[in-house]
């Protein structure tokens, strides 16, 4: 018995041992699968990467070294993971045919697609969303991809944004737009090309062409398209891709919730154009930090750079401003003076009377170093910006009487004050629909929030409130922040001097905590001697004295007959406020019908002008003679009939002092030369003879698109009226101002006629009234021009049958700082 029961034993565990075997077979290769994969990631296991040059996602510095916005991403993840990185250089297009042969493990900076997901496999998290963008040289007009009709166009080989499924060789194709392409290596090139005159545009992402643009002679059009997530590809055949997408994804997700991570870092270095340096937090090894490693070549440039030149904002304290006894004050100075014996600088201080000026000298070069600026896009353009070494907070202020705010969409509707030149001014104008009231200095500002003369103030908390302070500005508060998020304070160095900004970087790394507390208690925690500002003392003097005269007239002057006449004048002022508000109504439904005529006429005519022009460029097929010449009488009477709409709507936001104003610099003989093409075609018909004399070298600085107007107003008005004999178009330099005269060979104008000229519809008897065709506003609209826009004004001179001759005389520079008549309005 107990013999067969050791059997049965045996036979029993025989059976499990089988059972389990058999488990181990089913589930091994899910085991190996998974788990291996992660543990042969996980060991010292080299990793090949794949790396093209394509600033600033990826590429090889100076030094010969892979840098840039995914490696520095891939190299934190890869620390944390204990995995060694081997990048494995070489174009796009030999990168990509490596991860196809499995001989590299990782390609970055890839675009998703279908039909790239047929080779390769791809991390589930988007490192990014990126676009394409088309630019061109200075002399094309390239608004829409029709316009890019038989032109030549570099692109990237091999780029998503090339031959990709909505890139533009399929892009173009499908709207039969006819193009020759030119196929380089990277974006770099196709800038170059653009840049050389050898091709007429480019394809370019938005990234390389927000960062690199301003390194070359390019011009970014309106043409935007194929909007695509990138992401990190591996090949299709490899063991460990599972494994790595896997670590990536986490990795990334994580870096992505964390706003201090080294992903959000790099973002905002690399794509903001700031030093590498300031992606990495300071050491954790303790060290003599007043000791600063310069190399060889800094050294040099401190030694050939014996005196630099910086400038403040006299007024924004407690960071930096001067005294009354003209002594530089503030955390900056203390910050200068440190940077100077530890670097061996020589930054010296050049005083100017206002912040509006010290702006225009850096602008000029004649300023080296702004020490306490917030980044902005405009101070891009002509300064490079170390890392952050002061944090500050956005704030609302406004009368302790204006109701409570939530935030910034709170004030959009009120008049609200900023100081010139200054970041806040930057925020609200790239960020809010606010058009804000300029105010040259902040103490300003305030006392004009302070009188009611504005309702609320934009600007940095901690020397706004030391203004308030200083200036016993009792009644105002601050109301709410601009943003939960700090802004940071950076050193500004002009853009052509690079070397200073790592110098100064290492400076400011070598600031220990404790160094920086006390200097921001020194400063932010100092008490001042409260004062009363002198414009709030006559302020109060003048409204105690007119209650004071008030007073009296009511005394000696209140009877019976004045009763009498008050009664009458507020029945008067009752019918006058109901004729206003009619008024106001009306005016409202003039502004509504502006706007519906804007949308609803100029759309369809803009759609009618774009379609026969497709048609007639034979896109949808051949014409015959009858179908064109129809045509183009279409498309040209649309032309017609859109500008005649647009000098009404013009004409209305003039009156209406609603009209954008965009100065810019503006070379005159090359505007002429624009001007000239819009009229050639009419004295080619009439076979008259042109002659041209503007000096190459007058530059102005106004607005371009109403003087072109203007221009081309006067020219096509000489063509209409002249049957034979020429048209002369000068212009010369008096003084500050220049003369832009047209003459013609003309019908002339009768004396008896020169006072309806410049009135809106009048159009002037002569054989030629029905021929020349318009509207009568054409002169009308360039005199509102001129006056309220150029801030020029018109002349003219005419004999009946020997010609006339029309002029602007125009300001060289024009006064404007302001975008619109409104806001000029405003500030006076």
């Amino acid at each position: 018995m107990s013999l067969f029961i050791l059997k049965f034993k045996k036979i029993l565990c025989n059976i499990f041992i089988i059972c389990i075997f058999d488990t181990l077979l089913i589930i091994l290769p899910f085991l190996l699968d998974n788990s291996f994969a992660d543990n042969a990631i996980h060991s010292p296991k080299i990793i090949r990467v794949g790396a093209y040059d394509n600033r600033p996602k990826i590429y090889l510095n100076e030094s010969g070294k892979i840098e840039g916005l995914f490696p520095e991403v891939l190299n934190y993840i890869a620390k944390k993971e204990g995995w060694k990185l081997v990048y494995v250089h070489g174009t796009w297009n030999q990168c990509l045919q490596r991860l196809e042969n499995n001989e590299i493990d990782i390609m970055v900076d890839v675009a998703f697609s279908e039909e790239r997901a047929k080779k390769y496999i791809f991390s589930n998290e988007s490192f990014l969303i990126n676009w394409a963008e088309v630019y061109s040289n200075s002399e094309e007009s390239i608004n829409s991809l029709i316009d890019l009709n038989n032109k030549k166009i570099a692109v990237m080989k091999g780029s998503i944004h090339t031959d990709g499924e909505n890139g533009i060789i399929k892009l173009v194709n499908q709207f039969g737009i006819d193009c020759n392409f030119v196929e380089v290596v990277n974006y770099k090139k196709v800038f170059e090309l653009i840049s050389n005159n050898e091709v007429d545009a480019g394809v370019v992402n938005r990234i390389f062409g927000s960062l690199f643009s301003k390194s070359y002679n390019v011009k970014k059009t309106s043409v935007i398209f194929n909007p695509i997530h990138i992401k990190f590809a591996f090949p299709k055949s490899s063991p460990l891709a599972s494994g790595l997408i896997k670590r990536i994804d986490q990795n990334l997700f994580e870096m992505k919730k964390n706003s201090d991570s080294v992903y959000h870092k790099s973002v905002y270095v690399y794509l903001s154009g700031l030093p590498r340096d300031l992606i990495f937090s300071k050491p954790d090894i303790e060290t003599d930090k007043s000791i600063i490693n310069l190399s060889f070549s800094e050294k040099e440039w401190i030694k050939n750079h014996p005196r630099i030149r910086f400038g403040v904002d006299p007024e924004f304290a407690p960071f930096e401003y001067i005294t009354s006894d003209g002594l530089f004050q503030g955390m900056t100075s203390e910050y200068i003076e440190i940077l100077n014996k530890r670097l061996g600088l020589n930054m010296q201080l050049v005083k100017y009377n206002s912040w509006k000026e010290v702006i225009e000298k850096a602008i000029n070069k004649e300023l080296d170093v702004l020490p306490c600026v917030c980044i902005t896009h405009s101070r891009k353009k002509y300064l490079n910006f170390s890392m952050p070494y002061i944090n500050f907070h956005r704030a609302i202020i406004t009368r302790s009487d204006i109701p409570f705010l939530t935030g910034i969409q709170d004030i959009e509707n009120m008049k609200v004050a900023v100081q010139l030149n200054s970041s806040h001014e930057d925020y609200l104008l790239e960020n809010t629909n606010i058009k804000p009231i300029i105010y040259p200095t902040l103490k300003k500002a305030l006392l004009a929030t302070s009188n009611g003369r504005v309702q609320a103030f934009i600007g940095n908390f901690t020397s706004s409130a030391y203004w308030i302070r200083k200036l016993n500005l009792i009644n105002l508060k601050v109301a709410a922040p601009v943003t939960e998020d700090t802004q940071t304070l950076h050193f500004g160095i002009r853009d052509d001097w690079p070397e200073l900004v790592n110098i100064i970087n290492k400076g400011l790394s070598s600031l220990g905590q404790k160094e920086e507390d006390d200097i921001r208690k020194r400063w932010i925690n100092i008490e001042y001697k409260p004062g009363i500002a002198s414009e709030l003392v006559w302020k109060y003097i003048l409204q105690i004295a007119a209650i004071s005269v008030l007073i009296v007239v009511i005394i000696l002057f209140w009877n019976y007959r004045l009763k009498k006449e008050i009664k009458k004048r507020i029945e008067i002022d009752k019918k006058l406020f109901a004729a206003n508000q009619s008024l106001k109504k009306i005016d409202q439904l003039k502004s509504m019908f502006i706007a519906s005529m804007s949308h609803e006429l100029r759309t369809p005519l803009n759609s009618i002008i774009g379609f026969t022009g497709v048609i007639l460029m034979g896109m949808t097929g051949p014409l015959n003679e009858k179908q064109k010449d129809h045509l183009t009488r279409v498309n040209e009477s649309a032309k017609h009939l859109l500008a005649l709409i647009t000098d009404v709507i013009d004409i209305s936001k003039i009156e209406a002092g609603k009209i954008d104003i965009f100065p810019q610099d503006v070379n005159l003989a090359k505007l002429v030369d624009e001007a000239i093409i819009t009229i050639q075609p009419q004295l080619q018909v009439k076979k008259l003879k042109l002659n041209v004399s503007v000096p190459d070298d007058l530059n102005l600085f106004t607005d371009r698109k109403r003087l072109l107007q203007c221009i081309i107003n006067f020219l096509s008005n000489a063509v209409k009226y002249t049957e034979e004999g020429d048209v002369t178009i000068e212009a010369q330099k008096v003084d500050s101002k220049v003369n832009i005269m047209v003459s013609d060979t003309g019908i002339g104008i009768p004396p008896e006629d020169f006072p309806k000229l410049f009135n809106a519809f009048e159009r002037l008897d002569s054989h030629l009234r029905i021929k020349a065709g318009g509207t009568g506003l054409g002169l009308y609209l360039i005199r509102k021009l001129a006056t309220d826009i150029l801030e020029g004004e018109i002349f003219f001179n005419s004999k009946k049958g020997k010609g006339s001759t029309f002029g602007l005389i125009i300001p060289i520079r024009i006064s404007a700082s302001d975008n619109s008549l409104t806001s000029k309005e405003d500030k006076s």
